[in-house]
């Protein structure tokens, strides 16, 4: 579902703000009864940028939807929920303070 989401986004989407943006999805979490999927959302820039994306991406979720349908060939295909996945940021700040701090101690990180 996730990769098929991604081609959707990037070859039929429409949207300026997503044809703009760089971002990608980090995973995507279903259901058990396929009703709805919660997709992951990173992306690079600042707050506004990544509220425009979520936006877009609510814009285009009913289209998104209906591709969908068509490429998975599934009896039901679920309504996505898109939330911002700032995981990569986290793991990126943990990397500069655990590197300040061994350049603190005179070790290299």
């Amino acid at each position: 579902m996730q990769v098929v989401l991604a081609d959707l986004v990037r070859l039929r989407a429409k949207d300026p703000e997503l044809e703009a943006a760089i971002f990608s999805f980090a995973g995507v979490e279903v259901s058990p009864d396929l009703s709805h999927a919660n997709v992951r959302v990173s992306v690079l820039g600042d707050d506004e940028a990544k509220q425009a994306v979520l936006r877009a991406l609510v814009r285009c979720e009913p289209f998104l939807h209906r591709e969908m349908a068509r490429e998975l060939h599934m009896r039901r295909v679920p309504r996505m929920s898109f939330i911002l996945d700032e995981s990569i940021e986290e793991a990126d700040r943990m990397t500069t303070l655990m590197r300040a701090v061994a350049q603190s101690e005179g070790r290299e990180f």
